[in-house]
């Protein structure tokens, strides 16, 4: 049996989402894989940790935040929550772990994780992780140089050597850098991880984080996670292609029957049938749009033809 260690970050407004990740990743393992995840949190409801269990093997650890009062100003920097900066304590929290494989909170599995989890990294890697959109501007922002062996990852998904990072005190090194850049940092953790982790990270696929908003991109990348960085499935006015396996996950978790959230799910789903349809007339007539006294007859059809796609 194959064990993968998996880490999520979560709290009470999170912990819905961080079930659909759990969710969708024991849908898609491999029958001879175990997946252990390992839930770090600071604030977290018995009963919210009880639909986690009902997921998958969840083990539960318990964040003191007062560790970061320092550097940040009641729990939030630049819009990036303290959840978020648990991965820089990695190394001493799961003393026991040798490797990790780190997963946000706003993404679904798609496939087994275990091609990603076994990567095999040189002696001198860290770490392995998809470049970021926009990654060469990242590091003109951070002053690095980009080049073959350096480029701006995605931490969303961050498969770690604990080990390794234990052996070379990157923890400390990370916090180093914390102290003495939090400032100037755009993206926290993620700015963090760069900087220290720079030139010992391996470049993988985006196919194992894929961004929801490069729906654009070839249909035959079939990803083994879609990451909704940016906008998220839960938000009114979602719409790509990986929206309806978010909610298709979210179904089969213990907050089905949170009816917030169905009531954000039928207005989405509504929305995305009203731009279809407008889609639809643009597409067959792109000059419909273009006669002012058509507008009405517009809304008329919208609401009174089938369409089939």
């Amino acid at each position: 049996m194959k064990k993968l260690d998996i880490c999520l970050s979560t709290d009470d407004n999170y912990s819905k989402y961080a079930a659909v990740v759990i969710k969708s990743a024991n849908e898609n393992k491999n029958p001879d894989e175990e997946l252990i995840f390992h839930i770090l949190y600071s604030k977290l409801q018995q009963d919210n940790m009880e639909k986690l269990k009902q997921c998958g093997n969840v083990v539960f650890h318990k964040i003191d935040n007062s560790i970061f009062e320092p550097y940040f100003n009641n729990g939030v920097c630049k819009d990036v929550t303290i959840p978020t900066l648990y991965r820089l304590m990695l190394p001493s929290l799961l003393k026991d772990v040798k490797r990790i494989l780190y997963l946000d909170c706003d993404l679904i599995v798609l496939k087994s994780l275990s091609e990603l989890f076994f990567t095999q990294l040189s002696p001198s890697q860290y770490a392995a992780c998809v470049e970021d959109m926009g990654g060469h501007l990242h590091m003109a922002r951070m002053g690095f140089e980009q080049n073959s062996n350096n480029f701006y990852f995605n931490a969303g998904v961050c498969l770690l050597d604990l080990e390794k990072m234990r052996q070379d005190n990157i923890e400390k090194k990370m916090f180093d850098y914390l102290k003495a850049n939090w400032e100037k940092l755009s993206y926290s953790d993620q700015d963090i991880m760069n900087a220290v982790l720079l030139g010992h990270v391996k470049q993988m696929d985006r196919k194992y984080n894929f961004i929801t908003i490069n729906f654009y991109f070839p249909n035959d990348l079939h990803p083994t996670i879609a990451h909704f960085a940016g906008i998220k499935p839960w938000k009114i006015g979602f719409y790509n292609i990986y929206r309806e396996k978010f909610w298709e996950y979210f179904a089969k978790t213990p907050f089905s029957n949170d009816k917030q959230q169905l009531k954000i799910r039928n207005t989405v789903l509504f929305m995305h049938k009203k731009l279809c349809q407008m889609f639809w007339h643009i597409k067959m007539y792109p000059c419909f749009f273009l006669k002012e006294n058509r507008r009405k007859d517009f809304m008329r059809i919208v609401k009174n033809t089938e369409y089939k796609f």
